[in-house]
């Protein structure tokens, strides 16, 4: 090797560390449970424009380290859930996919070196969350829309697109950026990338103001919340001295809520364990202090009866009838040993319907599309947190709000406790940690609001889908007819 094939291999080599350092140390901080949303969009900029001039395999492994090293900020936070060589599997499979949509956006590309492949990259992004939502137990979990909950006018693409034209934007930028440098001789494909993707943010962006400057119906609903994390050790108890305890400090704690004017007063998951021996018991106890105060109480419970353990809410009226919701998205693992529910609980709050879904329910498009349909002006949701996931958790369900055009009020023990409107403003919100006792009462507009993306479902998925395979389909073509050539 001579000296000058010598100083371009460690220029080369110097390139691809780079590369992935930066790439990887972006997406480290800007994704997982409390990255720093901004630094996302320019996470895969330099490793789309060492894509365009290195070889596919050196590629391919570039792109998978750095996400890699970017998934690595949730190694802690996994390695407390699952064994170390399920959460390595659990970080390379994004890696890999990440990988993947850089080798396709490279080929395309330079088949046809054109500024419209500026969509390919978000195209293939957005197709693949959507494939992995399907396919996964964990939902929409891990969506790069997550990082931009904090950016409310561009959350408003929710309302159309759902998460997924989020996405679409999240990595147009970037990759209009990377080719138009790579198109930078021929200047008018190069504007065209950059004037494009411009007008494209600009117009989302103004939309999402004009959405969030919108007056709505000033309808509303005192609604209180309660947590405490000092008793989550009695979930499992099936022993009447230990539970009755723990409901009837509950029970004071929904006084205290409804003497400051709360109407719907809404209690963590599973607080305490419930058995067949008492239940009717706990029941009694709840029912009478929802008459009592002539309020609605919303209660989550781990029913412990070992013919059918449920995860469950009951919801207690201040007409002494009670109504019961299952979970429908169950914990893999740690929830295995109950039976998903299919079904929805509406409650009538004379002007507007109410919805109830618990926790991991909100990670998934459903039930929240169903019960957008069934119009409904608010969502309760009994939920249960890892502490450290404790925004990001919340945050999603925020974004079904969003989607579907209702409120949530959100009650968490080892979580927050968060109250926001249909366009994803948080009204009211405390930490369960903050204190040995969390109440917190705030007013929640309840005025539904039907979306193009609660109508239509996934249409912008599928047209991402079809934008990718028509593109890659075009390249394959071309590649063959170049090939006989």
């Amino acid at each position: 090797m001579t000296k000058f094939e010598n100083t371009i291999s460690k220029t080369f080599l110097l390139k691809t560390i780079l590369t992935i350092l930066i790439s990887g140390t972006l997406y480290f901080f800007s994704t997982g449970l409390t990255g720093i949303g901004i630094l996302v969009w320019f996470a895969p900029i330099a490793v789309l424009l060492m894509a365009f001039n290195s070889p596919a395999s050196l590629v391919a492994i570039i792109a998978f380290i750095s996400y890699f090293i970017g998934g690595l900020n949730l190694f802690s936070y996994l390695a407390n859930q699952m064994p170390t060589p399920i959460v390595i599997l659990v970080l390379a499979l994004p890696a890999l996919v990440f990988s993947l949509n850089i080798l396709i956006t490279r080929y395309v590309f330079l088949k046809f070196r054109h500024w419209l492949t500026i969509f390919i990259f978000p195209a293939a992004w957005a197709s693949f969350e959507y494939l992995v939502s399907l396919l996964s137990v964990h939902g929409t979990y891990g969506n790069l829309a997550y990082t931009q909950t904090d950016f409310l006018p561009l959350m408003q693409l929710a309302s159309i697109t759902g998460l997924w034209g989020i996405s679409f934007v999240l990595t147009l930028v970037p990759s209009a950026f990377a080719i138009a440098w790579q198109l930078r001789e021929n200047r008018k494909q190069a504007a065209l990338a950059i004037l494009t993707t411009f007008i494209l943010f600009t117009s989302v962006i103004t939309w999402g103001l004009f959405r969030l400057s919108q007056k709505q119906e000033p309808l509303t609903l005192k609604v209180g919340l309660a947590v405490t994390d000092e008793t989550i050790k009695y979930f499992r108890t099936d022993k009447a001295n230990e539970a009755i305890p723990v409901v009837e400090d509950y029970a004071k704690r929904i006084d205290k809520l409804a003497s400051q004017g709360a109407k719907i007063i809404l209690l963590p998951e599973k607080f305490v364990g419930v058995a067949p021996d008492y239940v009717q018991e706990v029941y009694k106890i709840f029912a009478q202090t929802a008459q009592r105060n002539n309020v609605t109480v919303i209660a989550g419970f781990n029913y412990t009866g070992k013919d059918n353990p449920r995860n469950m809410a009951a919801v207690f009226l201040p007409s002494g009838d009670i109504k019961e919701y299952d979970k429908r998205h169950l914990l893999p693992a740690f929830e295995s040993h109950y039976q998903p529910s299919k079904k929805t609980l509406l409650l009538d709050l004379e002007k507007s319907l109410a919805g109830i879904a618990i926790c991991k329910d909100m990670d998934f498009s459903a039930p929240s599309s169903d019960y957008g349909k069934a119009k409904v002006g608010v969502m309760f949701i009994p939920a249960w947190d890892f502490v450290k996931d404790e925004k990001l958790h919340s945050r999603m369900a925020v974004v079904r709000a969003i989607e579907n055009g209702f409120a949530e009020v959100r009650s968490a023990q080892e979580g927050l406790l968060t109250i926001s409107d249909n366009r994803g403003r948080i009204i009211a919100e405390d930490s369960s940690s903050k204190a040995k006792e969390i109440l917190l009462v705030g007013e929640v507009p309840i005025t539904a609001t039907r979306t193009l993306y609660n109508i239509l479902g996934d249409w912008f998925a599928f047209l991402s889908l079809f934008l990718l395979l028509s593109a890659l389909g075009s390249a394959i073509v071309k590649s063959k007819i170049e090939t006989k050539a």
